[in-house]
């Protein structure tokens, strides 16, 4: 039989490590809860994430309105084309270049004249850039950035809320399973000086599959949305503000931002063990990211029922080979706005 003493010394031993266990449990939940660096927070909002950090980032960069901010401005400026753009060269399709070409307008820059919106509009044409990063150093930065401009009549507040409304996913997505929001931190998107800030801001968690694919595609994103100001037009229209041009300003100011990045790391870390890399039915989920994702929803001068859509979008995908991004970008940059107008 033990002596006293050692059983006195084991049972100390038992309480220390189990507080050492407890310690270390409480530790390592705070430092999941703790706020990101600062580092972290303004890297989430850069056009390329830092290849440096992807390793870093704890899931919780966007739990931050500044944060969603600082990406809402990031998005708006990743669509602006020559001359404006010091992140992205652009390069119109054929198709794309033609039209511009005919209706006046040079390069990758659209027009703005109610001649220019009219031949956009009845044409129903889907003007499509395909972009390279400046930059060689992002995560991302090899994959093209696909850009696209079209006339959509609804107007931008029905876009800005259809494309925010999870359970109408599957409208114009024919490839969806189905949209959850996971964390919703604000909802409205015409919501002013909320707690978190202008307008709606969410981590959605979409699963799709696409034709002739075994595996689910699983994406976990961050989504916001508000109403344009007039001091974004300094960054959506950068030759209106500096020549002073207050009523395109105020006009082009009617509409939405759509802006959505990929999360990454801590709970919605895709090596997360605590994640079931399996759906429901047992198919193998693979994750891909929207590396970055921009609607930028205008009204049409004059006519508030018509909306100029412009957006970029920057996904990687490990199912598609890079040869393959390019062709893979476009095609869904075309079928989202035809299926986007298809609606009822």
């Amino acid at each position: 039989a033990s002596s006293p003493a050692t059983a006195a010394s084991t049972t100390n031993l038992e309480i220390s490590v189990a507080l050492e266990e407890a310690t270390s449990a409480v530790d390592t939940n705070v430092i999941a809860q703790a706020k990101p660096s600062p580092q972290l927070l303004q890297a989430v909002t850069l056009p390329l994430l830092p290849k440096t950090l992807m390793q870093s980032f704890t899931g919780r960069e966007f739990y931050y309105p500044e944060s969603i901010e600082a990406l809402a401005t990031t998005g708006m400026g990743m669509t602006l084309g020559e001359g404006h753009n010091e992140w992205v060269q652009w390069s119109g399709e054929k198709k794309t270049d033609n039209f511009l070409r005919t209706h006046g307008s040079e390069g990758n820059v659209v027009g703005n004249t109610d001649e220019w919106y009219a031949a956009l509009d009845s044409s129903q044409e889907v003007l499509v850039w395909a972009g390279k990063s400046v930059s060689k150093e992002g995560y991302g930065a090899e994959l093209p950035i696909i850009k696209s401009t079209s006339i959509i009549r609804q107007s931008p507040k029905f876009l800005a809320e259809l494309l925010m409304d999870s359970s109408k996913v599957k409208v114009y997505n024919k490839m969806s399973l189905g949209r959850t929001d996971e964390k919703v931190f604000q909802t409205g998107v015409d919501t002013q000086g909320g707690s978190f800030g202008d307008g709606e801001s969410k981590v959605v968690r979409n699963l799709t599959k696409p034709p002739m694919v075994s595996s689910i595609i699983e994406f976990v994103t961050c989504m916001h949305a508000r109403k344009l100001r007039p001091s974004d037009m300094d960054v959506l229209s950068p030759s209106a503000s500096i020549n002073g041009d207050s009523t395109t300003t105020s006009a082009a100011a009617e509409g939405y931002i759509v802006v959505s990045r990929t999360i990454t790391g801590g709970e919605w870390g895709a090596e997360n063990k605590e994640n079931d890399n399996k759906s429901k039915n047992g198919e193998k989920l693979v994750r891909n990211e929207i590396l970055l994702g921009v609607n930028v929803l205008r009204a049409v001068p004059g006519e508030p029922n018509k909306t100029e859509l412009t957006s970029v979008t920057h996904v990687y995908s490990p199912m598609i080979p890079l040869m393959l991004a390019k062709n893979a970008g476009v095609k869904g940059a075309v079928d989202f706005v035809r299926d986007i107008r298809a609606l009822p």
